[in-house]
């Protein structure tokens, strides 16, 4: 069994631990352990497991953190993997604070910002990661961070929060902006991704790739226009040419501009493919046949995007099956110009979305990446 966690629509320490109990992880027989340092309320509701955590403290010095949460992990009865593992979010996250003072003379050198949260957030995720016995650990991307600002002690930032950014600029998170305007991605939840150092899948790959035997939900805070739900999975690595069902969407679009039905193969990340095909509607005016597959669980969302995107009047649906075969992608650090890289391949091919973040940062074109990468003019740091 595998571990898959899909940080969709948020990330946090308690979303996080919320997700692992809805997976069947036993916490409540432990809660107790935490009785001096935090209040824990654990609430099974519709969208999830919500877990919250009442701080009864809220700054430490870094070393008295650490032996705090030494001491709770020996209470835990907690492996030495697992110790280490709570162990290494939290220098992470100090990591990151000590980045920000430095950087925007904000909070305090050498302490622990919310260290009471903090600890439960680590100690818990570990304990709970040695209860469920995963063999890997699997991440879905992009790792949505939200957009807009975030409010805390120290004042007003964009989003990602500072702590945040510099996890995910180190650690090689592969992140990006949305879905919607407000913090999804937290500092504690950037540490724990940091720490697991999972091998990261793309989202529409999960299927073609597992066979999903359970899953969980964390619930968020959040109220948000989307579900503010963390989602993790157990499942199992496929290994031969299986058949599923899809969905198939269609419609005709006569009266939209090219510049929209372009922006369509790039607006709609649920699709697990987009077909423009030039066809001659009624009273020969030219026209466009829109397709679109998917699953059935984003159906949904996918009809509306249609819906809103294009302006149609009607969508055609087909239930289909298709023969799949499995992709592993194999995960590279290499080194261009003096900087370090993850990226990703799929049948020994580069993945554009990779090149073209780095391309953005080297200054070097795709083409010319995909040349001397596959030419082997770049170093390979590991694999």
């Amino acid at each position: 069994m595998v571990l898959v966690i899909d940080p969709r629509t948020g990330l946090a320490g308690d979303m996080f631990i919320g997700a692992l109990i809805d997976l069947g992880v036993d916490v409540f027989s432990i809660i107790d352990t935490f009785s001096e340092i935090a209040e824990i309320n654990i609430n099974r509701e519709t969208e999830g497991v919500q877990v919250k955590v009442i701080p009864k403290f809220d700054e430490l010095s870094f070393n008295e953190a650490l032996d705090l949460l030494k001491r709770i992990c020996d209470l835990l009865s907690m492996n030495e993997k697992f110790k280490q593992l709570a162990i290494r979010i939290v220098k992470i996250l100090f990591e990151a604070e000590e980045w920000a003072h430095k950087e925007y003379k904000i909070g305090h050198p050498g302490a622990l910002h919310e260290a009471s949260d903090i600890i439960v957030d680590a100690s818990l995720s570990a304990y709970a990661l040695q209860q469920l016995r995963a063999s890997e650990i699997y991440c879905l991307y992009p790792v949505y961070y939200g957009g807009g600002v975030v409010h805390f002690s120290h004042g007003v930032f964009e989003v990602p929060a500072p702590a945040t950014r510099y996890i995910i600029s180190k650690y090689n998170i592969p992140a990006e902006k949305g879905p919607v305007d407000t913090e999804l991605l937290t500092p504690t939840g950037a540490a724990i991704l940091a720490a697991l150092q999972p091998l990261y899948l793309h989202r529409l790959d999960l299927r073609k790739n597992f066979e999903i035997i359970s899953s969980g939900k964390g619930r968020g805070a959040k109220k948000l226009p989307i579900p503010n739900v963390l989602r993790v999975y157990l499942a199992k690595k496929r290994g031969e040419v299986f058949l599923e069902k899809v969905i198939e969407l269609e419609t005709n679009l006569d009266d939209v501009s090219p510049e929209v039905i372009g922006d369509l193969f790039s607006s709609i990340p649920e699709a697990l493919d987009i077909q423009v095909i030039p066809v001659i509607g009624k009273k020969n005016r030219p026209a466009y046949l829109l397709r679109i597959w998917c699953y059935e669980e984003d159906e949904k969302e996918v009809v509306n995007e249609i819906f809103r995107l294009t302006g149609t009047l009607g969508i055609r649906r087909y239930v289909i099956e298709r023969y799949v075969r499995p992709r592993w992608v194999k995960v590279k650090k290499i080194r261009v110009r003096g900087k370090e890289f993850i990226i990703r391949f799929k049948d020994s091919k580069p993945e554009h979305e990779d090149l073209l973040r780095i391309s953005r940062e080297t200054g070097l074109s795709v083409v010319e990446l995909e040349r001397m990468i596959l030419s082997g003019d770049i170093e390979v740091v590991n694999e």
